[in-house]
């Protein structure tokens, strides 16, 4: 838990839709932090009547394997 990790560059968002793009756009520049509660590989977000639930499944192809994990160095505290 708390592990960041980054959608790959390599990945293809070409045949994504629009919505999508937005999204793995983000997740290659700024990536996610993973929690443990949820489905398995589940993007959570806050609901808002202006996405399209269908095209958000979308994001139901990224998998674990297009992921990288982020190392952020060490961590100081003060």
């Amino acid at each position: 838990m708390g592990t960041r990790l980054r959608l790959r560059a390599v990945y293809d968002i070409s045949g994504l839709p629009d919505e999508v793009k937005v999204i793995a756009r983000a997740l290659k520049t700024y990536g996610m932090i993973v929690a443990d509660n949820g489905p398995s590989w589940f993007i959570g977000g806050a609901p808002d009547g202006r996405w399209d639930d269908e095209r958000l499944r979308w994001l139901g192809y990224i998998h674990g394997s297009d992921l990288e994990v982020l190392e952020l160095g060490a961590q100081v505290e003060g």
